[in-house]
């Protein structure tokens, strides 16, 4: 054990001047003795031997660096670590408790960061580490979400792989709602395609069932339609799953009037999540009906007038497309998510059955509810497999080699695809995040949890295992939640500042409609995403400062040319308050 440097200077002293127990000492003891070296002090050290990590471990300690000090204990010394990611705990370098590190992803497989060590005499050392990652094959129930009994596959949630489907459906149906050489001037087809959407998200019979699926096209896939998915799932409208419709386990009454915070105008819809996607369809709808009747569809702002082709943005600058597509990310996947199959059913007097196989299945009512959750997260199972840039790039990762993308489990919807993009933003930041691998490993483990307790209720298991699971599913949620709303930050930053279209252009009047087309789109994303948070029970957010964000959002770009600078200012109110919230790094949020 170290000795304290104040214990040894006494230890010296009393050597030295000969201090006796009843404290007399000669003046001759007073003269130190020339012959005694003075004692100095030595700077901490640091080792290194074979400087390893394992990839996909939450909070790992990186082996082969070592610590030492010749009078300070490990534990007193203070240390610095240029990777955010990073600490150093009693002489430990880990990652901190929220990330991880995917061998996939770093360049050459290694990470190069340094280290400092300071002692409390201010003697400092410092020392460059270059971190080999190990790769750990792809392990079923380690890092792929793959779990079973006596051979046979106990995960399914093909349900929520039709709905995450059925949105991308309609919002690539959505989209090609133009007119002109982009897209066309017969109104009978744009009104089968606007009849189309609402037929993918509002299904009244089986109709679109066996229609190919057009977000799909040039992907090679096991599934090219709805039926091949699963069974007739509805997205809303009756028997849907959006928030409001299945009632059950909701923490709030979204089926009342009124329940929908962030919006004001909702036509003659109630206002409620649903009503909100039905006046954004109502929207296109009007502007379809515009075009018929010889009307020019154009956007009039501070003296410029631009002619738009594409019927789902407005002329204040609304994209319908991303205000769909967005809510029902949250009204949908993380209201039936959060508030739903990881809330009540898996923690808590109603959790779901883990004692027996349900009847006719292959897994007990525990382990489908949380797949259940796991599927609106979006994430194909081998998730972790491949980088943030891979991810970002391409939604399908033919992970077996077979040529062919089964979207059960090689396709990674919605918001996992977002997480991954905000990861990849940070990269190269001084505090880089990790949500997608932080979210990832905390299902997996969630669910190699439950799969270990088959045959126990959730009231059985020790009270450890108890918060272990809650834990797991506090931290796959918050992850979740942190990435939609760090992509809230990177929309109001291109709201603000997006060369190919932001405020500030249209305040100038130096814009064209492609100009103004790409900044209703970057504020339709904002605006979507960020009515979001409200679906969380768990969410860091309060109902307060959920309220205050939308007031400085508004229901639209405010576009006036005296009144812009203003409304930048109120974006950037937002975008502290959900900094502050979510306790992201000023660099990040400078820089998504």
């Amino acid at each position: 054990m170290a000795l304290r440097k104040s214990l040894l200077a006494t230890a010296v002293l009393a050597a030295t001047m000969g201090l006796t127990g009843c404290g007399g000492s000669s003046s001759d003891n007073n003269t130190p003795d020339p012959t005694t070296p003075t004692p100095t002090n030595e700077k901490p050290t640091i080792t290194l031997g074979t400087v390893t990590i394992e990839e996909d471990k939450l909070g790992e300690v990186v082996a082969g660096v070592t610590f030492a000090d010749d009078t300070d204990a490990l534990d007193e010394l203070t240390y610095t670590v240029s990777d955010g990611r990073f600490e150093i705990v009693n002489g430990q370098l880990k990652l901190k408790a929220e990330n991880t590190l995917n061998f996939e992803q770093e360049t050459d497989h290694k990470v190069t960061l340094t280290v400092s060590a300071t002692d409390k005499a201010d003697a400092k050392t410092e020392q460059e580490v270059v971190i080999t990652i190990t790769d750990v094959p792809a392990t079923a129930g380690v890092n792929t979400y793959e779990f079973g009994h006596n051979g046979v596959s106990s995960v399914s949630y093909s349900g929520q792989v039709s709905r995450q489907a059925s949105i991308l459906e309609a919002k690539k149906l959505l989209g090609t709602l133009k007119t002109g050489d982009d897209g066309t001037n017969d109104v009978a087809e744009l009104r089968k395609i606007l009849a189309d959407v609402r037929g993918f998200l509002f299904p009244t019979d089986e109709s679109r069932q066996d229609t190919a699926l057009t977000f799909l096209s040039g992907m090679t896939t096991n599934q090219t339609t709805l039926g091949q998915i699963s069974s007739l799932k509805k997205v809303a409208g009756e028997g849907g799953k959006i928030a409001g419709r299945d009632t059950t386990y909701m923490d709030k009454k979204w089926e009342e009037n009124g329940s929908l915070v962030g919006w004001s105008e909702f036509g003659t819809h109630p206002s409620t999540p649903e009503g909100l996607v039905l006046y954004y369809l109502d929207l296109i709808d009007a502007q379809i009906t515009k075009f018929e009747n010889g009307e020019l569809h154009t956007a009039t702002h501070n003296g410029v007038t631009v002619e738009l082709n594409s019927l789902y943005i407005t002329p204040e600058g609304l994209d319908l497309v991303q205000l769909i597509q967005k809510h029902l990310n949250g009204a949908v996947a993380l209201s039936q998510g959060a508030d739903d199959y990881l809330d009540e059913l898996t923690i808590g007097d109603d959790a779901a059955d883990n004692t027996v196989i349900a009847d006719g299945k292959t897994y007990t009512e525990l382990e489908h509810k949380f797949d259940e959750g796991y599927g609106y997260f979006g994430a194909a199972t081998h998730y972790l497999e491949f980088s943030d840039a891979d991810i970002s790039s391409s939604a399908a990762q033919d992970t077996d080699s077979s040529g062919a993308i089964n979207l059960l489990t090689e396709y990674n919807f919605g918001n996992s695809t977002n997480a991954s993009k905000r990861d990849k933003g940070s990269a190269g930041n001084t505090n880089p995040t990790d949500f997608s691998g932080a979210a990832q490993i905390a299902f997996i483990k969630g669910r190699a949890l439950i799969n270990k307790n088959l045959g126990k209720d959730v009231s059985e298991w020790t009270e450890e295992e108890q918060g272990n699971l809650k834990t797991y599913r506090d931290h796959a949620l918050l992850n979740w939640e942190k990435s939609i709303a760090a992509t809230v930050i990177h929309y109001i930053n291109y709201t603000i500042a997006k060369e190919d279209g932001n405020l500030t252009q249209i305040k100038n009047a130096d814009f064209d409609a492609a100009k103004f087309e790409k900044l209703a789109k970057y504020w339709g994303e904002m605006k979507g995403f960020a009515l979001n948070f409200q679906f969380n029970p768990h969410s860091p957010v309060t109902a307060g400062e959920f309220a205050e964000i939308h007031t400085l959002m508004g229901d639209a770009p405010v576009l006036e040319a005296d009144k812009v600078d203003a409304y930048i200012a109120d974006l950037e109110k937002a975008r502290a308050i959900i900094a502050k919230a979510y306790e992201f790094d000023a660099e990040n949020v400078e820089k998504w």
